[in-house]
C-alpha cells in the first residue's frame, strides 16, 4: 500500500496486508487471504483515483462489494453505502447527492460508473461514510461518519467481544446496515475471518456452512430469534460457536433471559447491545453474565464511551426525567440532503428517557433504570 493511500484512509482498511496469509474472506466459491484481499483493495482503489470523490455503492454480502467498500476507505473517498436490492433507494440518493462515482452490480459483476471527472463537491477532510438510518432508507437524510468514527467503534467492539485472529463471523446482516458493517470492521481490525453469505438462518445450508467453516459468532436482530426458534436452534450442536450478538431493536426480556440461559448450557455467550447509526453502530453492551439477571438492560458504555443523563424541563416520565447522551471520541451528525460537509466535532447521540442515576447498565424501554453490577437495579 502506498504511503499516500495509507495517510488517506482508515487504519483497519489499509493495514490488511499486515495479517499476511491468514484467511480474511471465505465464501462458497473462494477463500482469500489478507494479503490477497489487500491486493484487490489496492487495485480497486487505483480505479477510484487519488483525488477524493463522492462514491455511492450498492452493496451485498459478497467479495466485490467488500473490496469496493474497503477501497473507498483506503483512498479516502466519502462513501454512500446502500443495499443492493433497493434500486429505488439508490436512485433517490443519487438524485439528492449527485455522487461522482456509482458502483453497483451488473450482469453478475460489479460496475463502476464515473458520472463526473474529478469531484463536484467540497468534501470535508474527515468525512468517510454516509449511512441511512434504519428508519430512513431511501430518504436523502444520511448520517455522516468520520474515519476516526469507524476506527474507534471497531476497536471498541473488538475489545468487549474479545475478537481474535482465530474468530470466524458469519455475515447474517447486510453490510449496508450499520450493525452488519460493524461486524465486518471489527473482525478485519483483528485479523479474524469473515464468512460472507447471504443465506438466511432458516436455510439448512446456513447451518451447514456454520459447522463446516467452524464459525464462532453471528449477529442477530429481534426477528432473528423468532426464526431461530422456528428452526430448532436450541437443539443444534454448534461446538465452535463462541457468542451471539443482538441489536437492531429491543429484544423482549424473557427472550433475553431464555437465550442467555441456553447459551450457558450450550457453551456460548449472548451479548445484548444497543446502538445508533449516529454513533457508528454500538453504544452499549450487556456483559453476558448479567443478561439472565437483568434482561431489560442495554448494558455498559462501550470502551471509550460514556453515558450521561441531562434533565429536561417539563418532562415527567418516572423518576427524574432526562435525556441520556452517549459520548465518545468519535464525531457524528445526521446530514440532510444537499452539500456534503463533515461530521460534527463535538456531536452526541441522544435519546429521551426518565432516569434515576447513571451508574451502570441502563435498562431499555420506558424510564431508564441503571443497573449496578454488584447490587442489581439502582434504587
Amino acid at each position: 500500500m502506498t504511503a499516500q493511500l495509507e495517510l488517506a484512509g482508515v487504519p483497519f482498511a489499509w493495514g490488511l496486508a499486515d495479517y499476511g496469509d491468514a484467511p480474511a474472506i471465505i465464501t462458497d466459491r473462494v477463500t482469500l487471504t489478507y494479503r490477497e484481499l489487500a491486493e484487490r483493495v489496492e487495485a480497486f482503489a487505483r480505479q477510484l483515483g487519488t483525488g477524493r470523490r463522492l462514491v455511492a455503492l450498492a452493496a451485498s454480502n459478497d467479495v466485490d462489494s467488500l473490496v469496493a467498500y474497503l477501497a473507498a476507505l483506503v483512498g479516502g473517498h466519502p462513501l454512500i453505502l446502500l443495499p443492493e436490492d433497493k434500486p429505488t433507494a439508490l436512485d433517490s440518493l443519487v438524485a439528492a447527492y449527485d455522487p461522482d462515482v456509482v458502483i453497483r452490480p451488473a450482469n453478475g459483476e460489479i460496475a463502476l460508473v464515473e458520472r463526473h471527472q474529478g469531484s463536484r463537491h467540497a468534501l470535508h477532510p474527515d468525512l468517510a461514510l454516509l449511512l441511512s438510518t434504519s428508519g430512513s432508507t431511501g430518504s436523502p437524510k444520511l448520517v455522516r461518519l468520520s474515519h476516526r468514527n469507524l476506527q474507534a467503534n471497531a476497536e471498541s467492539i473488538a475489545s468487549y467481544l474479545g475478537i481474535t485472529a482465530g474468530d470466524r463471523a458469519a455475515t447474517t446482516l447486510p453490510m449496508s446496515y450499520c450493525y452488519g458493517l460493524s461486524v465486518i470492521n471489527s473482525h478485519l481490525l483483528r485479523g479474524a475471518t469473515l464468512v460472507l453469505t447471504g443465506l438466511s438462518v432458516v436455510d439448512p445450508c446456513f447451518w451447514e456452512l456454520i459447522r463446516q467453516q467452524r464459525c464462532t459468532s453471528f449477529a442477530a436482530v429481534p426477528y432473528t430469534f423468532e426464526l431461530l426458534d422456528r428452526v430448532g436452534f436450541g437443539d443444534m450442536d454448534l461446538p465452535d460457536l463462541r457468542y451471539i450478538t443482538q441489536a437492531g431493536g429491543r429484544l423482549a426480556p424473557d427472550q433475553v433471559r431464555r437465550y442467555a440461559q441456553l447459551g450457558s448450557l450450550r457453551g456460548w455467550d449472548l451479548f445484548v447491545m444497543y446502538g445508533q447509526t449516529e454513533a457508528t453502530a454500538r453504544m452499549a453492551y450487556l456483559p453476558p453474565h448479567l443478561a439472565a439477571e437483568h434482561p431489560e438492560a442495554i448494558g455498559l458504555p462501550v470502551p471509550g464511551g460514556a453515558f450521561r443523563i441531562d434533565p429536561v424541563d417539563g418532562l415527567h416520565d418516572g423518576g427524574e426525567p432526562g435525556v441520556y447522551r452517549a459520548e465518545r471520541d468519535a464525531r457524528l451528525r445526521r446530514n440532510p440532503g444537499g452539500p456534503v460537509p463533515g461530521p460534527d466535532r463535538h456531536g452526541t447521540a441522544h435519546r429521551r428517557l426518565g432516569a434515576e442515576e447513571c451508574c451502570g447498565p441502563v435498562r431499555s424501554g420506558g424510564a431508564a433504570q441503571p443497573v449496578r453490577q454488584d447490587r442489581g437495579p439502582a434504587r
